[in-house]
C-alpha cells in the first residue's frame, strides 16, 4: 500500500512542479507582451501629442501662408519640420498629403473666387460701359435737337428776313437806299449761314430748296455770305450749272472754304477762286495767301474733310471751328469731294471742290415771272435802266424803261474785281438770281 502511495505522491509532486513551469513561463510572456503593449501605448500616446502640435502647427502658420500665397495666385509650398515622435510614421505621410491638399484646395478656391470677381467686375464694367455709352447718346440727342430746334428757328426768320431785304433791294435798285440794303442782306445771309451749318452739325439737312443755278452764280452767292467778300476775285463759268438738290450745299461748302480762307490771310490779302473742267466734272478752287497749313494740322484737316474723324456737337468746345466740319458732312451727303493741299502758288492754302458730273446740268434761263412786277430781277439788260415804279388800276406795278449806257460783256475767264459797288452788286446779283425762285421752308429734310 505504501509503495502505490509513495508513487501517487510522486506523481503529484511532478504534476505539481511542471504546472508551476508551465505558469511561471506563461506568466513571463505575458508580462513581456504586457510591457510591449505599454511601450507601444506610450509610443503612440506621444505620436498623438506630437500630431496634435504638427495639426495646430499648420492650422496656425501653413494654411495662413497657403491662403496668402493662393491669394495672390501664387503656388505654396508648405515647410513641415516633422517632430521625431512622427518620423516615418503614417501620420506624419498622411498630414503632408493633407496640407498638400490644403494649399491645392486653398489655390483653386482662391483662383474660383478671382475668376468669379473678374467676371463680376468686366460685366460690370459692360453694364457700366453700355449705361454710360446710352446716357452719353441721349445727351448727344437731346444737345442736337435743342441745335436743331435753336437754328431751324433762326433759319426760318433770317430766310424771311433774306426775302424781305431781297424785295427791298428791288424796288431800291436806283436809289440811296440800295447799298445799305446790300449790306443788311449780306449780314443776313451771314446768319443764315452760320444758322444751317449748326442745323447740319446737329444732323439736319438744309431746309433751303434752290433751282439749278450756273457755277457763276453759286459763287457768287457763297460770296453774299461771308465777310469782307470784297477781297475774294473770281472767274466765271456759266456752261454748266448745278442740279437742283446740290445747289445749297455746294454754296455752303464753298462759303465755309471762303471764311476759312478769309480768316487766315491778311488783313490786305486778296483769295481767289478759280473755276476749271476736267474729264470728270467742275472744280471749284480756293486759294489764300496765308501762312501754310503745318504737316499735322493738314492731316487733321483732311482727315476731317474724308470722314474720318466726325466729332459729335457735343464735344466741339468753346471756340468749334465749324467749316471743315461742316464741309465734310455736306460733301458726303450730296456726293462730291473737297481737299486741300499746301503751299500752293501763292504760298498760302489750296481748297479744291470737286464736282462730279451727277451733279451738273446745263444752264436753262428761267421763264419771265408773273406778276406782280416786283418780282422781276433787279438787274437790268445792257441799254437800260428802271425808274421808280407807278400802280395801275388794278394794283400792279408799272416800271417804265429808259436807256442808260451800255455796260461792255465781260468775258467768262475774266475774274472780278472786288473792293467797288460793281462788285457788290455783282454778287447781289447772282444771290438773288440763285435765290429767285427759291422755296424757304421751316422742316429739317428738305434739300
Amino acid at each position: 500500500m505504501e509503495p502505490i502511495l509513495i508513487i501517487a505522491a510522486t506523481l503529484l509532486a511532478a504534476g505539481a512542479t511542471g504546472s508551476a513551469v508551465h505558469y511561471r513561463r506563461a506568466a513571463r510572456s505575458q508580462k513581456r507582451r504586457a510591457d510591449r503593449w505599454n511601450q507601444r501605448v506610450t509610443q503612440l500616446q506621444e505620436q498623438l501629442v506630437a500630431a496634435e502640435q504638427l495639426v495646430r502647427h499648420v492650422a496656425a502658420s501653413v494654411v495662413p501662408a497657403a491662403a496668402a500665397a493662393a491669394q495672390a495666385g501664387q503656388p505654396h509650398q508648405p515647410d513641415i519640420a516633422l517632430p521625431q515622435q512622427l518620423v516615418n510614421t503614417p501620420i506624419a505621410g498622411a498630414l503632408r498629403v493633407l496640407t498638400g491638399q490644403i494649399d491645392s484646395a486653398l489655390l483653386e478656391t482662391m483662383r474660383s473666387i478671382q475668376d468669379a470677381a473678374q467676371a463680376r467686375i468686366t460685366q460690370a464694367k459692360v453694364e457700366a460701359g453700355q449705361q454710360i455709352a446710352e446716357a452719353r447718346e441721349e445727351s448727344v440727342n437731346v444737345t442736337r435737337a435743342a441745335v436743331r430746334a435753336f437754328s431751324a428757328g433762326v433759319v426760318q426768320h433770317a430766310a424771311k428776313l433774306s426775302s424781305r431785304i431781297s424785295d427791298g433791294v428791288r424796288r431800291h435798285v436806283t436809289d440811296e437806299a440800295y447799298a445799305t440794303l446790300l449790306e443788311i442782306d449780306h449780314l443776313g445771309q451771314q446768319m443764315l449761314r452760320a444758322a444751317s451749318g449748326y442745323t447740319v452739325l446737329a444732323g439736319g439737312k438744309l431746309s433751303r430748296h434752290w433751282p439749278a443755278t450756273t457755277v457763276t452764280d453759286v459763287v457768287r452767292n457763297a460770296m453774299g455770305q461771308v465777310e469782307h467778300y470784297q477781297r475774294v476775285q473770281h472767274t466765271e463759268l456759266d456752261s454748266y450749272a448745278i442740279q437742283s438738290r446740290a445747289v445749297a450745299a455746294v454754296v455752303h461748302c464753298l462759303a465755309d472754304l471762303l471764311n476759312n480762307a478769309l480768316q487766315y490771310s491778311p488783313p490786305s490779302a486778296k483769295v481767289y477762286v478759280s473755276v476749271e473742267q476736267s474729264a470728270t466734272g467742275v472744280l471749284l478752287i480756293v486759294d489764300d495767301s496765308g501762312l501754310p497749313m503745318e504737316d499735322e494740322k493738314l492731316h487733321w484737316a483732311r482727315e476731317v474733310l474724308a470722314g474720318k474723324q466726325r466729332d459729335d456737337i457735343t464735344q466741339l468746345g468753346a471756340h468749334p471751328q465749324t467749316g471743315l466740319r461742316i464741309a465734310a458732312v455736306l460733301a458726303g451727303e450730296y456726293g462730291f469731294r473737297v481737299d486741300l493741299t499746301t503751299p500752293n502758288v501763292y504760298g498760302g492754302n489750296r481748297a479744291v471742290i470737286v464736282l462730279p458730273q451727277t451733279l451738273l446740268t446745263t444752264p436753262t434761263r428761267p421763264e419771265p415771272p408773273s406778276p406782280p412786277v416786283t418780282r422781276l430781277t433787279p438787274v437790268p439788260p445792257a441799254g437800260q435802266t428802271l425808274t421808280a415804279p407807278a400802280t395801275t388800276a388794278g394794283g400792279l406795278t408799272v416800271r417804265r424803261r429808259v436807256p442808260c449806257p451800255a455796260t461792255p460783256a465781260r468775258s467768262a475767264a475774266e475774274p472780278v474785281q472786288p473792293g467797288n459797288p460793281a462788285a457788290a452788286a455783282a454778287w447781289a446779283a447772282g444771290s438773288r438770281r440763285g435765290r429767285h425762285d427759291e422755296t424757304p421752308t421751316t422742316t429739317e429734310e428738305g434739300r
